[in-house]
């Protein structure tokens, strides 16, 4: 979901009336948080707990995406950017972590490895079906609950991880 709101956050933008140039500076905005994000995000775990901040982020995301399906002001997207871009760095920030926390370093390698083919191809997967959905549609509202169900998935698979660390064992 996060490819494909990036892929089509500025046609969606232009589509309601958004001049492109300031459609294009949202990617700017959520760049700019998402580099906060993974620095504040990150420092908070350490001492928060990965995975209340993990379910927290995804949340957020979630809340965010929803926000963007009723934004139609400039100024909304701007509000959506600066969560969706926050959210979206911690979250990655902390799932990353708890990787190494769950899992140890030993084997990190094949481990990244597999989750970053997994989201390679959901980063392929999700604009293609963002397209598809809009040029079914003519608009993304469906294409951004799916987003939506999305994220709200992962916050329970999120849940559902067990907090033991490598150290407990």
């Amino acid at each position: 979901c996060i490819f494909m709101i990036l892929t089509h956050i500025v046609p969606h933008g232009t589509d309601i009336g958004i001049p492109t140039m300031k459609a294009a500076t949202i990617l700017s905005v959520i760049g700019a948080m998402e580099f906060l994000g993974r620095l504040l995000v990150g420092r908070i775990s350490d001492s928060a707990g990965r995975k209340p901040i993990a379910i927290i982020s995804a949340l957020l995301l979630a809340g965010a995406i929803i926000w963007l399906i009723y934004s139609e002001d400039l100024w909304m997207f701007y509000l959506f950017a600066l969560v969706f871009g926050f959210s979206r760095g911690g979250l990655t920030t902390v799932t990353t972590a708890m990787v190494g926390d769950i899992f140890g370093l030993h084997n990190i390698g094949i481990i990244m490895g597999t989750l970053s083919a997994g989201w390679s191809l959901g980063a392929a997967i999700g604009p293609f079906v963002g397209g598809l959905v809009y040029d079914i549609s003519h608009n993304y509202f469906v294409a951004f609950l799916i987003c939506v169900a999305a994220m709200v998935i992962a916050t329970l698979f999120l849940a559902l991880i067990k907090q033991e660390t490598i150290l407990d064992r």
